[in-house]
């Protein structure tokens, strides 16, 4: 899954402080093997959480954490997106 982020300029350092730790926090659960936050090379206040979870029921789970209800939006220009994807076997 990818989650893309516009951030409000005025709000992007406590955007990156609560994100950093959702990142250390979420790479420890269950099924995660990928969590990871990216800046956009061409858009400064543009983000894409890329993560990998081994199944739907460890994503939930996430979603029940103390760091994802931490969480707030009000640091954004408008709603993140969120795209999901299936791997595709070789």
């Amino acid at each position: 899954m990818n989650v893309f982020f516009d951030v409000a300029q005025e709000h992007e350092t406590k955007f990156l402080k609560l994100l950093k730790h959702m990142v250390v926090e979420s790479i420890k659960e269950d099924g995660c093997s990928l969590y990871q936050l990216w800046l956009n090379a061409h858009d400064p206040y543009s983000y894409v959480l890329v993560e990998h979870r081994e199944t739907q029921d460890h994503l939930a789970a996430h979603g029940e954490t103390p760091h994802w209800f931490d969480f707030n939006d009000g640091y954004l220009k408008s709603d993140y997106e969120e795209h999901h994807y299936n791997e595709i076997p070789r």
